[in-house]
C-alpha cells in the first residue's frame, strides 16, 4: 500500500511553467505597476523626514565637522566647551528618533507593504511571487541592508543601485536590484487593484481562475403542443412522479374555447327522448357530438302525438342514451330507468334551449369563474389567472412585509423587462385595481387604444377589455 502524505504546501497562482511570476496574471487581476515619478516622490519624502529628525544633531555638529575637515580640531578645547552637554543631548535625541523611525518603516514595509512615503503616494509593496505582504526579513531588512551597502561607494553606488537599476528590468515592471534582492514589486493602488483588500483580491482571483462556460442551446420540451404546428414552448406548472405538467404557450387561445360548454349542454338537451319532451323526434341536425362518425343518419320518423301524462305523484327519470336516429340499432343500448325523488313538470324542448351563440362572452366567463373569483385575467401567453385576493406579477414576485398572503404569478421574461415584483392586482369594494410596484420599466393601462402610464404606488381601476402592459408583457381583463 502506498500512502500519500499531504505536506500542505500552499498553491501559488500566477506562476509560469518555470516557476517564475507571470506579469500577465498580475495584469489580469487588475494590478498596475507604480509609476517612476510616484516612487521617486515617495523616496524623497522619506528622506526629507529623516533629515528633519536628524536636524538637531546636524546643527550642533556641523561646526565640529568643519574643524575636523580643515584640520583645526582641538580635542581639549572641544571637551572644555560649556555647551558640550547640549551637543550630546541633541545627538542622542536625534539618534533615538532616527532608530525609531527606521524600525517603524521596516515593520510597516514588512507587514503591510507600505511606508510613510508610499502611503502618501498610493504605493504598496507586495511579494512578486505570491502578491501578498513582502515579509519582514527579506522584504524589509534585506532591502534596507542592500540600500545601505550601496552608500559604501559614495554617489555612484546609490545612483546605480537605487536610481538606475529599475531601468534595466527585462520584464518592464520597474523592479531594480533592491527589488530583486527582496523579491518585491511596487503597485499603484490609486489606479488599480489594492492587493491588501482581501475581498477584492479573492473576487479577482476567482474571476481569472474560473473559465467562462459556453452558453448551450436549451433542450427541447418533451411535452406535446396542443396545436400541431405550434412550437413546443411550455411553462411547467406542476411536477409529478410521471413527469411535468405544462401549460402551452405557443399561439393564441382559440375563440371557440368558451363555447365548448354550450356545445356540451346542447348535446345533453338534444339527447332527451321524444316521449318525455314534446313528442316530436329530434331532427338529424341536432345529433350529439359523440355519435359514431361512420354511421350514416337515418331519416327522421313520422311525428307521433305525445300521450297524455297520468297524474301520478312520481314519475321515473330516464338516464338518457343516444337516440336511434343517430346510431345503428345494433349499437343503441336500451334506456335504463332509475327511480328519482321527484318528477319534473316538463322537460324543455330542444328548440327552447338557449343556444351557445346567444350567450354573451361576459355571461359565459361569469358562469365559468368559480365562486369567490373577483376578476379573470389572461396573459399574452394564454394563461388564465383568477383573482381572488391580492395577486402579484413578476419574474420572482414576493409579498412585502405586512401585506399578508398573496397569489404569486411568475412571468417568464428573457429580456428581463419585468421586475421581480412588477405589478399587483388587488380587489376592493368598488372593483379591481392595478398598482405598479415601483418597477424599472413601468406599467400602463391600454383602454380604447389610449395608453395611460401607471404612477408607482397609486391604484388604477380595471374594466372589462382593458389591457395592462407591464414591461414587455401584456394581460387582458376578461371579467371583473
Amino acid at each position: 500500500m502506498i500512502w500519500e502524505i499531504d505536506d500542505h504546501a500552499p498553491e501559488i497562482e500566477g506562476l509560469d511553467k518555470n516557476g517564475r511570476p507571470d506579469p500577465a496574471y498580475a495584469a489580469s487581476l487588475g494590478l498596475i505597476m507604480a509609476g517612476r515619478g510616484a516612487r521617486v516622490g515617495a523616496a524623497l519624502l522619506e528622506w526629507a523626514v529623516a533629515v528633519v529628525i536628524a536636524l538637531p544633531a546636524i546643527i550642533a555638529f556641523t561646526p565640529v565637522l568643519a574643524e575636523i575637515v580643515s584640520g583645526g580640531f582641538d580635542p581639549e578645547a572641544f571637551f572644555a566647551r560649556s555647551d558640550l552637554v547640549w551637543l550630546i543631548v541633541a545627538a542622542a535625541v536625534s539618534q533615538g528618533l532616527m532608530i525609531a523611525y527606521t524600525v517603524v518603516q521596516l515593520v510597516l514595509h514588512g507587514r503591510k507593504g507600505v511606508t510613510l512615503g508610499k502611503a502618501v503616494c498610493g504605493i504598496r509593496s507586495v511579494n512578486v511571487r505570491t502578491l501578498e505582504r513582502p515579509g519582514f526579513w527579506r522584504g524589509a531588512v534585506v532591502r534596507y541592508l542592500v540600500a545601505g551597502a550601496s552608500f559604501l561607494i559614495p554617489v555612484i553606488g546609490p545612483v546605480l543601485v537605487i536610481a538606475l537599476s529599475p531601468l534595466f528590468d527585462i520584464e518592464r515592471r520597474g523592479r531594480g536590484w533592491l527589488d530583486l534582492a527582496a523579491a518585491t514589486w511596487f503597485v499603484d493602488v490609486r489606479h488599480g487593484l489594492n492587493p491588501y483588500d482581501p475581498k477584492r483580491m479573492r473576487i479577482a482571483r476567482k474571476r481569472v481562475k474560473t473559465p467562462e462556460h459556453e452558453e448551450k442551446a436549451p433542450l427541447p420540451s418533451l411535452a406535446t403542443p396542443v396545436d400541431r404546428d405550434a412550437p413546443a414552448e411550455y411553462v411547467p406548472s406542476a411536477r409529478l412522479s410521471g413527469g411535468v405538467i405544462g401549460a402551452h404557450r405557443g399561439g393564441t387561445p382559440t375563440p371557440a374555447a368558451p363555447q365548448a360548454e354550450g356545445a356540451v349542454a346542447g348535446a345533453v338537451v338534444s339527447s332527451v327522448p321524444p316521449s318525455l319532451a314534446t313528442g316530436a323526434a329530434p331532427p338529424a341536425a341536432s345529433a350529439p357530438s359523440f355519435a359514431p362518425p361512420a354511421a350514416a343518419p337515418r331519416p327522421a320518423p313520422d311525428p307521433v302525438p305525445a300521450p297524455t301524462p297520468a297524474p301520478t305523484p312520481a314519475a321515473p327519470a330516464a338516464s338518457f342514451a343516444p337516440p336511434a336516429a343517430v346510431s345503428p340499432p345494433a349499437f343503441a343500448p336500451p334506456p335504463v330507468l332509475r327511480p328519482a325523488a321527484a318528477a319534473p313538470a316538463a322537460v324543455p324542448a330542444p328548440a327552447s334551449a338557449p343556444t351557445p351563440a346567444a350567450a354573451t362572452p361576459a355571461a359565459q366567463t361569469a358562469a365559468a369563474a368559480p365562486a369567490g373569483t373577483r376578476a379573470v385575467l389572461i396573459l399574452d401567453s394564454g394563461e388564465r389567472i383568477e383573482v381572488r385576493g391580492t395577486t402579484l406579477f413578476g419574474r420572482a414576485p414576493a409579498a412585502a412585509a405586512g401585506e399578508g398572503e398573496a397569489q404569486l404569478v411568475r412571468v417568464a421574461d428573457d429580456t428581463r423587462s419585468v421586475s421581480k415584483t412588477h405589478l399587483a392586482v388587488m380587489p376592493a369594494r368598488r372593483g379591481v385595481f392595478a398598482v405598479d410596484r415601483a418597477s424599472t420599466n413601468g406599467s400602463a393601462i391600454i383602454r380604447d387604444g389610449i395608453e395611460t402610464a401607471l404612477v408607482a404606488g397609486h391604484p388604477a381601476e380595471l374594466r372589462i377589455g382593458d389591457t395592462v402592459r407591464f414591461g414587455d408583457r401584456l394581460l387582458t381583463v376578461e371579467w371583473v
